[in-house]
């Protein structure tokens, strides 16, 4: 039984990482608000012993390098489209980079929790991952979730450093992503 169900969590995850081919509508929840969610959770859940503090730094540094990395072949395109509050609808294709980034992030994951708890099992394992999977279908999820603190850092550091690079490859992003709505 347990094979089938890790079967289905690898088929979904093929799926899922499609995806990242296809050009999708970029939405504010996932650049804005679930990042600087993520982080204020990061700085919610912290112990901040020092080992904890030089392990949150060299996280910090990874996750940004992984959020940047992430962004290498994405593609933006602003369309003539506007949304309903009258914003240009901004698509885009994240491309394979932005699915290794998430790979990487996940076994970064896998690995403090070995660190922190000195064992995990393969059950853990895809426990774990069927989370991070439910997370990236039903985005509202992340806010309900129980993540460990650096679980919230890596999240929240590559997630806004990604939004970063992406706004620098288009300069309309930024102005979009950061404009109040337009009253007609």
């Amino acid at each position: 039984m347990k094979l089938i169900i890790y079967g289905l969590l690898l088929f979904l995850a093929f799926r899922l990482s499609l995806h990242a081919f296809e050009f999708e509508t970029i939405s504010r929840l996932k650049l804005l608000s679930i990042p600087v969610y993520s982080i204020l959770m990061f700085f919610a859940t912290m112990r901040w012993t020092s080992e904890n503090f030089f392990t949150a730094f060299i996280l910090i540094l990874a996750a940004g390098f992984i959020g940047w990395f992430q962004t290498t072949k994405s593609e933006i395109k602003v369309t003539d489209e506007l949304d309903r509050h009258q914003r240009p609808v901004i698509l885009i294709k994240k491309g394979f980079p932005y699915i290794l980034g998430w790979i990487a992030l996940f076994i970064l994951g896998i690995m403090m929790h070995f660190f922190h708890h000195a064992s995990i099992a393969i059950d853990d394992i895809f426990s774990e991952f069927a989370h991070e999977l439910l997370k990236d279908i039903a985005v509202f999820t992340r806010f309900s979730s129980k993540d460990s603190w650096y679980v919230w850092a890596l999240s929240g550091v590559s997630s806004m450093t990604f939004t970063f690079f992406l706004e620098k490859k288009e300069a309309r992003l930024k102005d979009i992503l950061h404009q109040g709505t337009k009253n007609q």
